[in-house]
């Protein structure tokens, strides 16, 4: 059996904790100011995805992208040269097509404390045959934001909602996009004033259906005048039906 060294083993754990944490924060610094060059930045770094977590009350971003193979029980990491930067929030969505394909877009960075957010509107795929990124550029796309949820209906990447929060006041969104992954093209659907729609959220469930897509629930905030804001939990459902003949939509509602 090895022998324990208490205390080097300590000195060693405390030393790699505190570059790690000088190295998070590095990697903050960098993406923060890069966010701040212009008001459509979406940074690239050479690290991949994202998660956030906080811990001693900060918040670390990270950016990794992991395979799990329940086969055998095993993790494996991907690294890529091109990728999108650290980010949380954001949305992703899986499409079978060209060996399968994972799609990603929008999403926050934040700074150290949360004090400032930073929302990003980048559009990523992700080529699961050969490990690679690819950012697709569009001149028409949805602006930025957090919080949205996309599905995969034949072959369009439904978006919808979200939240864009620019420091004084958190802004919901209701509009809806359609990415068609054959064209290569974003269509923002446009609904009449009478229409029946969702109203402005983020944080629902957004479920594919073969007839359509299905909407449940979320989260928003109801501001009023001289109070604190109020957050509301959601539990409306809707079902949303793509005419592809007349390229319509149907906003089915349900309490």
């Amino acid at each position: 059996m090895a022998k324990k060294k208490t205390g080097k083993v300590v000195s060693k754990s405390a030393a790699k904790a505190v570059k790690k944490a000088k190295a998070a924060q590095k990697v903050e610094r960098k993406e923060k100011k890069k966010s701040t060059k212009s008001k459509d930045e979406e940074g690239t770094t050479k690290t991949l995805r994202a998660s956030l977590t906080s811990d001693d009350g900060k918040a670390y971003f990270y950016g990794d992208v992991f395979r799990y193979s329940p086969e055998k029980d095993e993790w494996r990491k991907f690294v890529s040269p091109t990728c999108p930067g650290p980010r949380s929030a954001h949305a992703v969505v899986a499409s079978p097509a060209g060996g399968g394909k994972l799609y990603l877009f929008g999403g926050e960075f934040s700074s150290l404390y949360q004090n400032s957010f930073h929302h990003y509107r980048d559009f990523w795929c992700f080529d699961i045959s050969t490990h690679t990124w690819e950012r697709i550029e569009t001149k028409v796309r949805p602006t930025a934001r957090s919080g949205h949820r996309m599905a995969m209906w034949k072959h369009y990447i439904v978006l919808f909602g979200g939240f864009y929060d620019p420091g004084l006041k958190t802004n919901y969104l209701n509009d809806l996009w359609l990415f068609d992954t054959q064209e290569y093209k974003w269509k923002q659907v446009e609904f009449k004033d009478n229409d029946r729609k969702p109203s402005p959220r983020s944080g629902f469930s957004f479920l594919p259906t073969p007839e359509g897509i299905l909407l449940h629930g979320g989260y928003c905030k109801e501001y009023v005048k001289g109070s604190r804001p109020v957050g509301v939990m959601l539990d409306d459902t809707w079902f949303l039906r793509h005419v592809l003949v007349t390229n319509s939509v149907l906003c089915l509602g349900h309490n």
